[in-house]
Order: structure tokens, then sequence, then C-alpha cells
């Protein structure tokens, strides 16, 4: 299983404040509630990828494996692969190399982003760390964002603030079932 680090998020979130501002029907010029509303922008921008498996926004990740596959192509996570950066593996002496990027191929047009071996190659045959050992930079994340994502950001924005306390109906924590029901069709299965 790869394991996977932020190393850098969207510059841009995938709406305005003014949009939020609309929504939960606040004057765009009171600034008064501007900082929360942009922390709830944060939130549901999260609270949407932890639902979907996708990221919104182009971010950069590093992934990270303990060996190479076995099978001809490695399966990078959270969809719409945009690019990878590098490939760097690390031997049992702890030595760093970069894997030339002639030897792969990176695939953009799966629903999850693949790196494959070009035809004639292998993967680099070095005895490698025991942890961690390769380290894949890509970039990634829906730039066009669908307004059915927007408006599910919307609904959990507006739930939580107008709720700010934890919601409790009976015993169990109850999920917006529109907001769920919005952003199915964008699910990717875990990896």
């Amino acid at each position: 299983m790869m394991e996977t680090v932020l190393k850098t998020g969207p510059v841009i979130e995938p709406i305005s404040l003014n949009e939020v501002k609309r929504h939960v029907r606040i004057c765009i010029d009171d600034s008064d509630q501007d900082d929360y509303l942009q922390d709830l922008i944060v939130v549901a921008r999260e609270q949407v990828e932890v639902i979907t498996w996708r990221k919104l926004g182009s971010q950069t990740w590093y992934g990270y494996l303990d060996d190479w596959p076995s099978t001809s192509y490695i399966e990078l996570p959270f969809g719409s692969l945009i690019s990878v950066t590098a490939i760097k593996y690390t031997d049992v002496d702890g030595d760093e190399s970069t894997w030339s990027s002639a030897e792969y191929i990176v695939g953009t047009d799966y629903q999850k982003g693949r790196v494959t071996l070009a035809d004639g190659y292998t993967w680099p045959s070095d005895v490698l760390y025991p942890s961690n050992a390769v380290e894949i930079e890509f970039v990634c994340g829906l730039v066009t964002i669908p307004s059915q994502v927007k408006h599910a950001m919307k609904m959990i924005i507006s739930e939580l603030f107008e709720n700010r306390e934890i919601t409790i109906i009976g015993t169990i924590f109850k999920e917006m079932e529109t907001v769920n029901n919005l952003l199915s069709n964008f699910r990717l299965n875990e990896l």
C-alpha cells in the first residue's frame, strides 16, 4: 500500500469566499465572519476529498512504497493525475538515486494515474532500504471543479456555519445524505 504525504496544497480553493457568503446569506461587504468562513472552505474541501478519494485543485504529493511492485505499473492515488515530477529510490546503504524518466511512462488517462514501465525496461534491481524506499513526487487534482462538487462544499459549509456544535440525532452522527448523493458520481475506489 502506498503511503502519501502532502507537499503543496492547492493555491486556490474550489469556491470563493464571496460564493460562500452568498450561499449562507451574508452581505459581501460584511467581513466579520471572513476568517471563519475561509477556514470552513478548507474544511469542506478536505471533507469532499475524503468522501470522494479525489483531490480538488492542483496539489503536489509524495507517494512512498517499501518495494517495487510485482506488476508492470504503479497506480497512484487520488485520481486526476497531472504529472509525475520525479521517482527516487533508496538502496540498502541509504544512497538515493533518481530513476530516469525515459524508463517509465506516466499515464494520466486512467481514473487513477499510473506509472508504467517503458517497453524493454524493468524496475531498478538495487536492494532497497527496508522502509519507504521508493518515493514518487506527483501532481494531481481536479482543476475544473464540477458544479455538483461545489454545491456539496457549500452545503457542508452552511451546515458547519449554522451548527457550530456537534449535531447528534439519537446516538448516531448522520452525514448529510444530499451531499453524499451529489458526490456519488465523483467517488474513486480506495487503493
